[in-house]
Formats: C-alpha cells, structure tokens, sequence
C-alpha cells in the first residue's frame, strides 16, 4: 500500500530526531557526572515524545487525507437514486485500493437497480390484476383485525377501505362463531359466510382463508379472498327447494311418474308409479320400461307396445288419447286404467339424454264418469230414464217412423199427487212415484220406453202401436193408476191420470213438438175433467185454444225476460171540474207482436193467471211504473192519482206487500197519489187476503179502488171490511144506462152507495157525450172511456196533459 508524500516526510522527521537524539545521548553518556545523567534523561525523554508527537500527526494526517480521498464515492453515493427510473452518474475516478472500492460500490448499485425493475414490473402485473377481479382481497393480525382490505370492498359491500382496516373481523360477520374458522384454518378453506354490508342488509360471502405463520410457527395473522356468493347460495338454495319441493310433489301426486336414461332403462319411479305397477324402485331400476309394463287399448283390445322407443327415436312427445289398460306382467292386469304422456328429457346441447313418462290414471274417473252419464240420463228416485233421456229416445223414434213404422206417444200426469205430499212428506211422495212406476213398467212391452219426466208427469213411447191401439193402451195404464192405492202411515190415498195421447209422425219437427202436442193433450184432459185420456188433433177447437195458450206464454216470457213490456196510460176524467180539480190516469199493460202490433191485453192476461205468472207482471208492472213517476216529477203535477191494477193471485202472495212496500218506500212518489185496482171478483174470492193487503199498503199512504164494480151483482155488505177509497162501476153496466133503465138504476144504486160511504166513484166505458152527460146527472164523480181520452204511451203524457187542458175548457 503507498503512503501520501505528506505521510512520509513526517516520517522521515521523526526518524531523523530520533536519530539525532540517540547520537547525542550515547555522546552524553561517555561523561560522567549528575549533569550528564540529567542530561541523558531528558534527551531521552525528549527523542521519545518527539517520535510519538511526529507519529500522531502523521497518522492524523493519514486520516485526514483517507477521508479527503473517499468523499467524491460518499458524495456520489449520496446522490445516487437507485428507485428512480433514470440512470445514475459515473462514480468519481480513484487510485489504487480506492479504485476498486469504487468499481465495487457501483457494480452494486447497479444490480440493486436491476432488481428494482424488476420488481416494479411485478407490482405493476399485480396492481393490474387486482383491478381486474371482482374478488375482495384482505390481511388481518395476530389479533383478527383488518389490516388490509382491497378497494373492491366498496362494491361489494358499499364499505370504503379505511372504514374497515383497524376494525375486527368478526364486526362485518352475521355469525360470530365464523371468526375462529376463518382465523384458524391452517388450510386453505372456502367457507359460505353471512356478512352485513354497510347498508345493514345481510350478504352471502364465499371465503377462502388461511392462517399465516412466522418462521417459528406462530399465528401472525390472515389472509383471504372473498366472492360475492349471494345469488349463487340463494339460487342454490331455491333449487333446493325446488328440489324437494319437485320430490314431495313426485311423492304425493296421484299421477305415477318413471324416468328413463337414453335407452330407455328405467332410474327413477315415484311412489304411485310403484304402487301402480307393483314394483319398487330397487327392482325396476335398469330395466327397460317397454319390458317392465304393457298397455293394451281398452276400446279395441289390441296391445300398445314400444312407447318410449319410439319417444326416444322421434324425439317428440308421446301422448295417447286412448284409454290404456295397464299390466304390469302380462298377462297380469293391474286393474289401472291410464292415459301415457311420455316426453323426451335433453341435455343443454338438446341431445335427448332420457324420458318422463307419466301415467294418469283414470280408473276412478271412468268409473265416476259411467255414474254420472247413468244419472244424467235416469231419474233417482223412479230409476227410470229422465226427460233428457227420453228426448233422446223420442228424436229416435221419431226418426225410425215410415211407411211400416208408426210410433205414439203418451203423457200422463197424476191428479191429486200434491195432496201426499203435502199431507205426509216428499218422503211419502217419492215412495208412491217409485211405486207408480214399477206398476206401469210391469204393463208396457221391453222395447217401449218409459220415463219419469220431471215431478209427477211421466212419458211413454210405445213403438210399432197404431193410434187406436195406443189409445186403448193408454186407457189401459190410467185404470191400473186409478186402482192403485197407496197406504203411508195408515192414510190410504187414491190418484188418478190425465193421459195425453199424440202420434209420432212427420209432421213433428223434433221431440219438443211431440212433446208440446202430448202435453196439450194431457192438458186438455184435465180441463175436461181430469182422470181421463185425450188424444191430440191438431184441428180442434181445444187444441188451437191451448196452443194460443201457449204462444202467449212464450210472449209473455219473452216480454218479462227482455223487459219489453210497454206501460200506457189513460185519462180518468173528472166529471164536475168545480169539486175535482186534478184528474187520474189508469196504467194499462201493453205487448207487442213480433210485427210491432199490440196484443189484446185481455187474452195474454187471462194466459198469465191461467199459468200462475200474473205476480210477476204485477211486479213488473209496479216497478216500471213507480220509475216512470219519478222521472216525470214536476211535469204530471196536474194528474192527481195513478192506478195501478193488481191481479187476485198477487193478493194471495204473502211476499207481494213486502215487495210493494220496499218499492215505495225506497222511491221519492207520494204514497196518496198511487192507487191500487183490485177487481170485484178477486176482492170478494180473497176478502181476508185482500183485506190485509188494502191495510198494509193503506197504512203507507197508497189508496184502493173496486174495479169492474157490479159484474157479479154481489151484496155491498162485503165494503164494510174492504176499506177502499175508489169504486170503478163495471163498463158493461156503462155502456147501457141510456138504452137500459135497470141498468142505469143498478149504476145509480152503486153511486149512492159509494157516495153514502164516502168513496168516489168511477164510471168506465164512456163512449160518447150522451153517457157522459148521463153520468153527470147521477153524480158520479169521474168518467174513463175513450169519449173522455183513448189509452196513450205513458212517455207521451207529458205533452199531452197540455193538450188534455185545452179540450176540457173548450167542452
């Protein structure tokens, strides 16, 4: 190693004095003496702190220039930026040992450079990477906190980082014992865990974490990556679900249910289809469906193989519309019988990787089915065929009649049949119809048909029968009803039949004509007597009266069905203006023809109380009326009261007052202005009926009048309990008072009467102006006729009220 030159003249120096000092010593020393000793002494002393004073500041200096030397490298390696990305200065040039120094701390730094790169390369490959995945990346200590969390945690679970790093695990953990296992797993471990999110709501997490160690194997913490697991966990969940929501309802359907691989090898039946096929699911695993069942057409008895081959080759659904019977080895019959859908099951790929077949089994069905289409077509108390049935017979019969065949029809309707019934019960009833029956099945051939038509009427067609013979027959059957007799509870009754007797022949349409003409015929035996047997001629007066009857009935339906029913109204007068200032009108009932002309009101009325349906007119009736009134208001201030007519079969109904009552209290009409026009007749037929209606509605407010007055010449004694406010004299009595003198006393006789008991008194049928005048001299209070006002549409009563003024004053 070279020294400085400063270096080696204080060496020199040194060795020089010491040299020196060492000579002049061994001088000194020849001499004797205390001086000279002293002498040598301190020369002594002096040459050693002269070497040790010249060896200090060399070394000193040494030093000095060791550090004056190295502090271009230190100065160099101070400036040196081994991140940055920029190259680093040549170091400063050396001599010697220093050099190499130099060359080495360079090499050095050049390599921690190198490394540097590289591993910024990789912190740049994973900066990308964690911004690409969705993941949830953390760190925790030794203690379960948070030390690091990645910035996905915002989206997954709306948390910042920093609102997490420091806090406890188990702060975010629905389930607090979830802590330990993802703290303490020394595996890597995937583990479905409930966390909250920073909106409170609950999140599922798939976690895999470890526990990290140090070199010595302690616990320092953890680490983890978490997946938003929430759809796939609840979706798996629903499938669960579905899964054994599917297998209880595969378990628990009536239906049987099998799967089979692609070749048709069986891997799955539900209990019904084990139960169907009396096999269980061990034993019917993998073997082929079409060997382990066999099905057999039902209707045509032929064998139905090779179902879910074929499924299997076409690919298409298999369904048959046939009825199967199901064996299970042939030929065994399981006693099943089933309809088959079998459908093709395919992958993602659509290749058909098995079938479902599904067997229905209708067994019970069919057997239900033949029941009910039993008891659709027979009576169930008779056991007979019912009228559905025998309209099917008699359209048969009707369409067998030719040359050589004639068939006839009969229609027989038990008299007096309502008196069991009421005196001991349907019970009773339907024992004596059940007898009845069988009686007159023993006396009809096999291929007649006989039927139970519906509550005492039965039907008879007797096939291959001249008219003559069927007559015959027919008087035949109503003598066997006449002697029977029938004992319930020790009472004994005896019925009779009305027997209506028609042909079978072309001139019928179809079987609701035959029976429209054997009903006519049975009809008219009653009204001649009943208990006897009719046979229908389309010709005679009866039958044209009854089929009148009937026309009107279906008028009169279709009239009250469509609400097609029209109310007209007509003036009533009064006669001395100076005591009735107001005048009345009648409501009269109108139908139209399909030709828009009216009918006679007179005829479809006398049908509707033949057929019991005048309640339902006289409801309609009050009902149109009492709406009519009120949308008049104001405009019909001028007509003092309204009549309305009421039939004698709404007097016997009990639920006719309470309907009225609910009508009129329920509307804005006064009460006084309605009156309710009751006839003479039906008045005296029903006097304690009609007694309580005039009561009842009178406590309202309503009036009543005695219409047609004086047609049965009936005593006046019965007005005493019929509290009435109007009397109507009866219009024929009207229409002769000028021509007959008794006549016009009787009309005189019923105005004294009725004045005497404060009633008013109404005159009907005035025709012309002599009447009126004559009407005036006895003092009957108001005329009604067409001399006084011809029946109008109530619509136009309005305008003609106007009209109405000016006739009278100008009379």
């Amino acid at each position: 190693m070279k020294l400085a030159p400063r270096r080696l003249i204080a060496i020199a120096v040194a060795l020089s004095v010491v040299l020196a000092t060492q000579i002049v010593v061994l001088s000194a020393s020849y001499r004797a003496g205390a001086l000279a000793g002293m002498t040598t002494l301190g020369l002594a002393c002096i040459s050693i702190l002269s070497t040790l004073l010249l060896c200090w500041l060399a070394l000193k200096s040494t030093q000095s220039n060791r550090e004056q030397t190295l502090a271009p490298l230190i100065s160099w390696l101070d400036q040196s930026d081994i991140v940055s990305e920029r190259a680093s200065h040549r170091p400063p040039v050396l001599s010697g040992a220093d050099a190499r120094l130099a060359e080495a701390v360079e090499n050095l730094v050049s390599r921690v450079q190198s490394y540097r790169d590289k591993l910024l390369v990789r912190h740049q490959r994973v900066q990308r990477l964690l911004r690409n995945v969705t993941d949830v990346l953390y760190h925790t200590d030794n203690e379960g906190r948070i030390s690091w969390i990645t910035d996905t945690v915002t989206d997954m679970l709306g948390y910042r980082p920093g609102e997490l790093e420091g806090r406890p695990l188990r702060d975010v953990l629905a389930n607090a014992q979830d802590e330990r296992v993802l703290l303490d797993s020394t595996q890597l471990h995937r583990h479905p865990t409930r966390v909250y999110r920073r909106s409170g709501e609950i999140a599922w997490l798939l976690i895999s974490s470890r526990r990290i160690d140090d070199a010595a194997g302690n616990a320092i913490g953890s680490e983890g990556v978490c997946r938003d697991g929430t759809r796939l966990i609840e979706t798996q969940q629903a499938l669960n679900e579905e899964k054994e929501r599917a297998q209880v309802t595969l378990a628990s359907i009536g239906d049987a249910v099998i799967t089979t691989n692609a070749a048709g090898a069986v891997d799955y039946l539900n209990p019904r289809a084990e139960q169907m096929l009396g096999v269980n699911v061990d034993d019917a695993t993998g073997r082929h469906f079409d060997k382990l069942c066999n099905f057999v057409d039902t209707e045509r008895n032929v064998a139905v193989n090779g179902l879910v081959h074929k499924c299997l080759a076409s690919g298409a659904l298999q369904e048959h519309d046939e009825d199967l019977t199901l064996y299970d080895r042939a030929p065994e019959k399981t006693g099943h019988t089933v309809k088959v859908t079998i459908s093709p099951i395919r992958d993602s790929d659509q290749v058909i990787t098995g079938t479902v077949i599904v067997l229905h089994d209708i067994t019970r069905l069919q057997q239900i089915s033949r029941e009910m289409a039993y008891q659709a077509n027979h009576d169930l108390i008779t056991d007979l065929p019912n009228r559905r049935a025998f309209e099917q017979s008699l359209d048969q019969a009707l369409a067998e009649v030719d040359e050589k065949h004639s068939h006839v029809l009969c229609y027989i309707d038990l008299d007096q049949f309502k008196l069991v019934n009421d005196t001991c019960g349907h019970n009773a009833g339907d024992e004596m119809l059940r007898q009845i029956a069988a009686r007159l099945g023993s006396c009809i051939r096999a291929n007649d048909t006989l039927a139970r038509l519906g509550g005492d009427e039965f039907g008879l067609i007797m096939r291959d029968m001249s008219p003559s013979d069927a007559q015959a027959k027919a008087e035949e059957l109503r003598t066997k009803i006449d002697r029977f007799r029938f004992r319930w509870d020790e009472k004994l009754f005896r019925l009779g039949a009305s027997v209506g007797v028609a042909s079978i022949d072309r001139e019928a349409i179809d079987a609701t004509e035959l029976l429209r003409r054997a009903d006519t015929a049975c009809y008219l035996a009653k009204e001649k007597g009943r208990n006897q047997v009719y046979v229908y001629h389309g010709d005679s007066d009866e039958t044209l009266n009854r089929h009148g009857d009937m026309q009107r009935m279906q008028q009169i339906s279709e009239a009250l069905d469509s609400d097609s029913f029209e109310l007209f109204a007509q003036f009533i007068q009064p006669i001395d203006r100076r005591e009735h200032e107001r005048c009345g009108v009648e409501l009269l009932l109108r139908v139209r023809d399909t030709d828009g002309s009216i009918l006679s009101p007179q005829n479809f009325l006398i049908t509707a109380e033949r057929y019991n349906i005048a309640p339902r007119i006289d409801r309609w009736v009050l009902h149109r009326a009492i709406r009519l009134i009120t949308q008049a208001g104001d405009d019909h201030t001028a007509i003092e009261h309204y009549s309305i007519n009421i039939s004698g079969q709404s007097i016997t109904d009990e639920h006719f007052v309470d309907y009225a009552r609910g009508l009129i209290e329920a509307s804005s009409v006064d009460p006084h202005r309605l009156v309710f026009e009751i006839t003479e007749t039906a008045a005296v037929t029903n006097t304690h009926r009609a007694g309580e209606l005039i009561r009842s509605l009178r406590a309202l407010g309503c009036r009543f009048s005695l219409d047609d007055f004086g047609s049965g010449l009936s005593s006046f004694s019965y007005l005493k309990n019929l509290p009435s406010d109007f009397i109507k004299i009866d219009g024929k009595l009207v229409s002769n008072i000028l021509a007959d003198p008794v006549e016009r006393s009787i009309v005189e006789a019923i105005n004294q009467v009725g004045q005497a008991m404060g009633l008013l008194t109404v005159a009907e049928h005035v025709e012309t102006r002599a009447m009126l005048d004559a009407l005036r001299a006895i003092g009957v209070d108001y005329a009604q006729g067409y001399y006084v006002a011809r029946p109008i549409p109530f619509e136009m009563l309005s305008a003609a009220l106007g009209t109405r003024e000016r006739v009278v004053r100008a009379r």
